[in-house]
């Protein structure tokens, strides 16, 4: 068994479901929280895979904040080596600009919306057993392209890029599917300012949340148990 290093910018947006699937299949963890000053890791190494999560930050930040820098140049580095990747909002618009994609500014999704599951992801070792149609929590600003080269997996209204597959190994999704209830729930609590300069209603989004979570939860488990076993392929 192996250690998946495991990149968080922020207290609400742990990795929830996808920690406790790296754990349940016997890994080991090594948590890099960028919020309290750890240092990115430089190289591959050993590591079995890579997970970066999201924040309020963007991929233009990288001036003031240099650890995103050291984020993308990570993530080539285990796209290069073929190691298993996983990118959650931030961490795939990271991972989009890692492979060369421009990251831009764009219309604000926040809340439960539909997501499509596109025809590459029917066949997609991981995506695969997801239905053609969930609901799944977005909450981002950026936007970008299918990265040239990768198989595009899911989208929504809003967002054509929502999902995509770069090789093998490297997955970037924008959809919160790692939260579990709780995470949503504290998550908004900590955003109302937010929430209420983008317009959006918390009740709405902690009923729907009530709906909708646990299912997507059973779904995002699965998911992560294909995504962890990609290690020993």
């Amino acid at each position: 068994m192996s250690e998946f290093i495991l990149i968080q910018h922020q207290a609400t947006e742990g990795p929830g479901t996808i920690e406790e699937e790296i754990l349940r299949a016997g890994h080991q963890v090594r948590k890099v929280r960028t919020d309290q000053g750890d240092k990115v890791p430089g190289d591959v190494g050993a590591f079995g895979g890579l997970v970066v999560m999201g924040g309020s930050m963007g991929v233009a930040d990288q001036a003031k904040l240099s650890h995103l820098k050291d984020e993308i140049a990570l993530l080539k580095k285990f796209v290069q080596a073929e190691r298993p990747v996983l990118g959650i909002c931030l961490g795939a618009q990271l991972l989009a600009a890692a492979l060369g994609t421009e990251v831009a500014p764009g219309e604000r999704e926040i809340g439960w919306f539909s997501v499509r599951k596109l025809p590459d992801a029917f066949k997609d070792p991981v995506l695969r057993r997801l239905p053609e149609n969930f609901p799944a929590l977005m909450w981002h600003g950026d936007h970008f392209p299918l990265p040239k080269g990768a198989a595009h997996l899911l989208s929504t209204e809003k967002c054509s890029c929502a999902g995509f597959r770069y090789g093998k190994k490297a997955y970037g999704l924008v959809a919160h599917l790692e939260m579990t209830a709780a995470m949503v729930d504290e998550m908004v609590a900590g955003s109302r300012k937010e929430l209420a300069a983008a317009g959006v209603e918390v009740a709405g989004i902690l009923e729907d949340t009530s709906e909708h979570a646990e299912p997507v939860e059973e779904l995002a488990r699965v998911m992560w148990r294909a995504w962890v076993g990609l290690s020993l392929s």
